[in-house]
């Protein structure tokens, strides 16, 4: 166990990874990590006394899990303080669900969780991790945020990597067809809630996803937004400086950013009066 304990806190340090990118060692390291720790088949995690379980039924998943658990973990923290039972909170970019099952255990029968997830092997995790965990009031569409209803092109990331980095662009490489729509558009057409709290991370379409709920961002129930920015992955022509003032520009009172591991986590608040429960 001791050995097990040791090879999980130093094999998910960014050096480390790194490393076994570089010599091609991925999937003999993922399958010797996942023989170490006996496949669980399950793992469970705790955070703020509240207690979930994810599928971790192949290498793969099991790192995918506990990747997104380590490197997450201080977001999360941040995204559960500020729900309460009967909140509505919307995760844009759900991957694996872990924001999702958290939040959706926190805001209890009364509330409400829509998470996007487009990517197809993803969803699919998604969806296996709500039903482990019993989730009756979570909606998880197979569609995409951005500023328009349309069908675009979702470029694959790499199955086999932690983070699998799935992004709407025009590159070329594996894709698969998506559905876009704008959340606006959701919120006027199919009742979606205005969330208490949003939490996006889409690998550089943030502004154009920001964009589309606009309206939604802005209105004075909508209390949080933590929102990964990713430099390197945005549009040419958009630069961080640019999401950030797309952010200030709903009125947030308080806008922090951090820098992690090349990204930007920037989180924005403001206060909300004669909060009432159910988040809408």
């Amino acid at each position: 166990m001791e050995i097990a304990e040791t090879m999980k806190r130093i094999s998910y340090s960014p050096l480390i990874g790194a490393c076994i990118r570089l010599f091609g060692l991925r999937k003999i390291m993922q399958w010797t990590y996942a023989k170490v720790r006996r496949n669980p088949g399950v793992v469970k995690f705790s955070l703020h006394g509240v207690e979930a379980i994810f599928s971790a039924r192949t290498p793969v998943e099991l790192r995918c899990v506990e990747g997104t658990w380590f490197s997450e973990t201080e977001m999360l923290s941040g995204v559960l303080s500020g729900l309460r039972a009967g909140d509505a909170f919307l995760d844009v970019g759900s991957n694996l669900g872990v924001f999702t099952v958290f939040a959706a255990k926190v805001v209890g029968p009364g509330g409400r969780v829509i998470a996007f997830e487009p990517e197809t092997t993803a969803h699919s995790r998604l969806i296996e991790n709500i039903r482990l965990n019993n989730l009756h009031n979570v909606r998880a569409p197979k569609q995409a945020l951005s500023d328009t209803c349309a069908t675009r092109k979702l470029i694959l990331g790499d199955a086999g990597a932690v983070s699998q980095s799935a992004h709407l662009a025009d590159d070329i490489g594996p894709s698969e067809a998506v559905e876009t729509a704008d959340y606006d558009w959701l919120v006027a057409n199919q009742s979606l809630p205005v969330p208490h709290l949003v939490k996006m991370d889409i690998e550089g379409h943030e502004f154009e996803a920001l964009k589309g709920m606009g309206a939604t961002l802005s209105n004075p129930a909508c209390a949080a937004l933590f929102c990964e920015i990713h430099p390197l992955s945005l549009p040419k022509d958009v630069s961080p400086e640019q999401v950030v003032e797309l952010i200030r520009s709903f009125g947030f009172e308080r806008i922090e950013t951090k820098k992690r591991s090349g990204q930007l986590h920037t989180m924005a608040t403001r206060q909300v009066a004669n909060r009432s429960s159910g988040g809408a």
